[in-house]
């Protein structure tokens, strides 16, 4: 399925557009574009930590096949990946953001434009989550609750997992 997806990250122009993005990083092997989008393919992949991109059981840092799929040369070690995301700025950030909502917004509107013209309204789905945080965060309306099966410092949230 990465293969697939990135075939349609560049068909819809998502690989280009992240590539635009001026990232004020040096490049030794792999540009910081690379790095970003292999963090994207990472997260696409359900790896639920960096390391994982290279220590997992399908090393994702050795799929040519994948990184072909996306339009990159060769994909990064974890630790050049986590460098780069660590050195992004707040600009950075925010122009990577941009690139993303620039090609999702079509997509978006049109789904809403078909849910309204079927029902004439939207629905989201929702649930309450625990987050659980630091003792060191300053979130003052943390209190001790359970999450999941735990006794947690933290916070609920209402996090809207799909909208009909």
């Amino acid at each position: 399925m990465l293969v697939v997806s990135g075939l349609y990250a560049r068909r819809i122009g998502l690989v280009q557009a992240l590539n635009q993005v001026e990232l004020k990083q040096k490049t030794r092997d792999h540009q910081p574009q690379t790095k970003v989008l292999e963090f994207l393919v990472a997260i696409l992949a359900g790896l639920p930590y960096l390391q994982e991109i290279s220590r997992a059981a399908h090393l994702l840092d050795q799929d040519q096949m994948t990184a072909e799929a996306w339009d990159q040369p060769a994909w990064a070690d974890y630790s050049g990946v986590n460098r780069t995301l660590q050195q992004l700025s707040e600009s950075e950030v925010d122009a990577l953001v941009a690139a993303l909502n620039e090609v999702s917004q079509p997509f978006l509107e049109q789904e809403v434009e078909l849910a309204l013209a079927q029902s004439g309204c939207l629905f989201y789905d929702g649930d309450l989550t625990g987050r659980p945080i630091s003792r060191g965060s300053s979130y003052p309306d943390a209190t001790f609750g359970f999450m999941g099966d735990a006794v947690n410092f933290g916070y609920q949230a209402a996090i809207p997992s799909s909208v009909r």
